[in-house]
């Protein structure tokens, strides 16, 4: 059995003769002849940003998984809803809104967070902070996170976890950031 890769990404037993996944896609390449390799596509698709970082809809470059068996996980219909959001009050960045999807959103200076809050050089780079919101109990928290920066609700300093409420203050560095929760107890998706 010798699996191929059609251009589309796909693999599949070269005796199948064709990919089963593009069925209107023409006959497939011919097998790589014993000993040789075959390449495998060097374009990966791009997805737009949805961490609401960036008001326009931004592409980001993903980096080459060549090769590798990656499993996707989607939620229902392929969409990710928002759940509430972070609006900065104070810092460089006030004015800006980030999305905040169910259940962990990391926070931190990154573009691999969920929110990345770029600009603020006292923010941690990688998670700061998470923001999590519970679908089954309906609520949101906060969790400090790995780095040596603290974390504050409400002034008050964040050790573990605290459970936040909508209008809480959130403090990170010189970036005060205001939650807006939109599903709770009176809506949710």
């Amino acid at each position: 059995m010798s699996m191929v890769q059609c251009p589309n990404g796909h693999f599949y037993n070269s005796a199948e003769g064709r990919c089963p996944h593009c069925p209107n896609q023409g006959a497939a390449p011919a097998p790589p002849i014993q000993g040789q390799t075959m390449p495998l596509m060097q374009a990966k698709p791009q997805m737009p940003d949805t961490t609401g970082a960036n008001p326009s809809p931004a592409k980001k470059q993903i980096p080459s998984e060549e090769g590798k068996t990656v499993s996707l996980y989607s939620k229902q219909k392929g969409i990710d809803p928002v759940v509430g959001w972070l609006v900065c009050t104070e810092g460089v960045n006030r004015g800006q809104d980030y999305r905040i999807h169910s259940e962990k959103n990391s926070i931190g200076r990154s573009t691999s967070n969920d929110i990345n809050i770029s600009g603020d050089q006292t923010i941690s780079r990688e998670n700061h902070a998470t923001v999590i919101y519970d679908p089954k109990s309906k609520t949101f928290r906060l969790l400090a996170g790995g780095g040596r920066g603290l974390v504050y609700v409400n002034n008050q300093v964040v050790d573990y976890s605290l459970q936040l409420k909508n209008g809480d203050t959130i403090e990170l560095g010189d970036t005060k950031l205001l939650l807006i929760t939109l599903c709770g107890d009176n809506f949710t998706w």
